[in-house]
């Protein structure tokens, strides 16, 4: 069994996989750690890519597409190791990013996971790190609040922007981006929630582990390129497994009412935007009418999802 298995989930990303893959390899230099692909289902020829540019990296294929906590979940099964750094397609490691991490993890047995500090492509850095979600600031999100005053000081505390996050430090959760994490603490909350799609994992797991008294750490010194957005699909759907994941992360970890009451405001603000966007993309032309309707099918997506029971069910 090795030590380390790196995980690298992708999805019709083939030139990021690739780039993934790569910074992953030399990343796991000195370290006893095998790189793993777990394609979901890509029909860019992504497997086929991966396989012929390095041999000596396991892919894992997932047809069905089951999203990104399943797809770890699967790898950790298949390949097991005593440790597993969970990462997107779209992340690039720095060379030294692994062996900071598991050097972190060793000196803080405590710990069950822990995030590196993130950058984006030309050196900003990205938030890293997060508070759990109250219901306050996700009713200020649905209508719009944290759009029109990004730098308001409840997204400033949510980002821990109020904090010194130049040293180590325990939070509530790091990005899903990537994670690494104590395979021991994994199975004791028995992995990601696959009900998790695409949004949520990432603090539903966090929420889980410290539950069971593993903390959460952020080490700054640990460093990776996240090409934020970059691996998943286009906007409508995007944002309809956003609202779907955040009532769901609710309805399991809030009281029923605050559950209700957030699903209740996603749905009045996806009603609001279906009429408000015939205003701003009036079907004057094919182009602008097959627009308008992706947009309107993935609100509806959303209130029929929404409407069904079975969408936001918690095991």
């Amino acid at each position: 069994m090795k030590d380390t298995a790196v995980v690298v989930v992708s999805y019709n990303t083939r030139e990021l996989t690739l780039q993934a893959v790569a910074s992953a390899r030399k990343a796991a230099a000195g370290l006893d750690a095998r790189v793993i692909v777990a394609d979901n289902g890509s029909a860019d020829g992504t497997v086929a890519a991966v396989r012929a540019a390095d041999p000596e990296v396991t892919v894992l294929e997932n047809p069905d597409n089951p999203g990104y906590g399943a797809a770890i979940n699967r790898a950790t099964d298949a390949e097991r190791s005593t440790h597993v750094c969970a990462m997107n397609a779209d992340v690039v490691l720095e060379p030294e990013c692994l062996v900071t991490l598991r050097r972190f993890l060793d000196v803080n047995r405590a710990c069950g996971l822990v995030g590196p500090a993130l950058a984006y492509p030309d050196g900003t850095p990205q938030p890293s790190a997060k508070r759990f979600p109250t219901l306050g600031l996700a009713l200020a999100e649905v209508v719009g609040l944290h759009t029109l005053a990004p730098g308001n000081r409840w997204v400033k505390r949510f980002y821990y922007e109020n904090g010194d996050l130049t040293r180590d430090a325990l939070v509530d959760t790091v990005s899903g981006s990537v994670m690494m994490i104590r395979t021991e603490a994994l199975d004791a909350v028995r992995g990601f929630d696959e009900g998790f799609r695409m949004y949520f994992e990432e603090t539903d797991l966090c929420r889980r582990l410290r539950d069971r008294g593993h903390s959460v750490a952020f080490c700054p010194a640990a460093r990776a390129v996240h090409r934020h957005g970059a691996s998943t699909l286009q906007t409508s759907v995007r944002q309809v497994e956003y609202y779907l994941s955040y009532v769901r992360y609710f309805r399991k970890h809030h009281r029923r009412a605050a559950a209700a009451i957030l699903r209740a405001a996603v749905i009045a603000g996806a009603l609001v935007r279906m009429a408000a966007l015939v205003v701003k993309y009036p079907p004057l032309d094919r182009h602008r009418a097959a627009r308008l309707r992706a947009k309107e099918a993935a609100c509806a997506r959303l209130l029929r999802s929404l409407g069904s029971s079975g969408v936001v069910r918690t095991p």
